[in-house]
């Protein structure tokens, strides 16, 4: 350690002893420039390092991830480190003589940084574009990768869906998803592309069937996507890392944590039943208002 905030008990005896139990030089080198990058930031040893600083230092990484110079990936990886590092100080005070008022502050991000950490995988817009261009001419698989982009549906929730399982109200398409408590808001660009599906393949029962009239499987999914993949001249991603998506750009264009949230299905959160057949205070429609970028029907 070579940080001149770094203390001298901090370079010459507790990081050597930290560091004895990795095995990985790379892990090493990990732990090694977040925590001189914390200390830099906050420029002081990073025991005598404040509650509101480290709070300082998470906007600052927030803005970073916002912006696309790092992933939430790994902003959650840098507070991991922190917070090991930290509780590894709590619990060796009487050896290195730290004082009883430091303590843990990092481990109160974790839980928020877990449900970031689920949309680090997502694709390029221009990706997503490419996709949906290359499955312009099947209906079904269009529909499919819109759901997955654009409403924030699973595989699973998606091979589970049936007609009946969508709403129309005076104020937009909503879905009665199996296994959510509450009805998911589906943003008028793919509303348009599910209405013209339905219109145009007059499902009967389940929403999607393979060609010999069984109910899709995850493999299913999983095919089809690799194949337009595949013409379209993109790497492979996941029908996860597609739904991801929806929720980075949700994030990107302003919706707070509750709204990607609702959307998303990854909490469940209260929505305010329907009266007069229009839902009232919706989070989901709302923070879609906010996303600048469509999914136009097939021609």
């Amino acid at each position: 350690m070579k940080s001149s905030y770094a203390s001298k008990k901090l370079k010459n005896q507790i990081w050597p002893d930290y560091i004895a139990h990795f095995k990985s030089e790379t892990t090493k080198g990990s732990y090694l420039a977040d925590i001189e990058e914390l200390m830099a930031y906050c420029r002081k040893d990073f025991q005598e390092i404040t509650a509101k600083e480290v709070k300082a230092f998470y906007e600052e990484l927030k803005e970073r991830t916002r912006v696309g110079r790092i992933s939430p990936a790994t902003m959650a990886k840098k507070f991991k480190e922190y917070h090991s590092f930290a509780a590894y100080l709590c619990e060796h005070r009487e050896k290195y003589q730290i004082p009883k008022s430091y303590s843990d502050v990092y481990a109160g991000y974790l839980p928020y940084l877990a449900k970031q950490e689920r949309y680090a995988r997502s694709v390029p817009i221009a990706d997503i574009d490419r996709l949906l261009a290359a499955a312009r001419e099947d209906e079904a698989s269009y529909t499919i990768i819109t759901l997955l982009y654009r409403a924030g549906l699973t595989s699973r929730e998606i091979t589970e869906m049936k007609v009946k399982n969508i709403l129309l109200y005076d104020n937009g398409m909503y879905l009665a998803v199996p296994g959510r408590k509450a009805p998911s808001y589906v943003p008028e660009d793919a509303a348009k592309v599910l209405l013209h599906y339905l219109e145009v393949c007059q499902p009967q029962g389940y929403l999607f069937r393979n060609r010999r009239g069984d109910v899709l499987n995850l493999m299913y999914i999983s095919r089809m996507l690799k194949k337009y993949e595949m013409q379209a001249g993109i790497p492979c991603y996941s029908a996860q890392s597609i739904r991801n998506t929806c929720g980075v750009t949700l994030f990107a264009y302003g919706a707070n944590e509750e709204e990607t949230a609702g959307q998303m299905g990854v909490t469940v959160k209260q929505i305010h039943r329907y009266k007069n057949l229009t839902y009232r205070e919706n989070l989901l429609k709302s923070a879609n208002k906010l996303v600048r970028i469509s999914v136009i029907p097939p021609e």
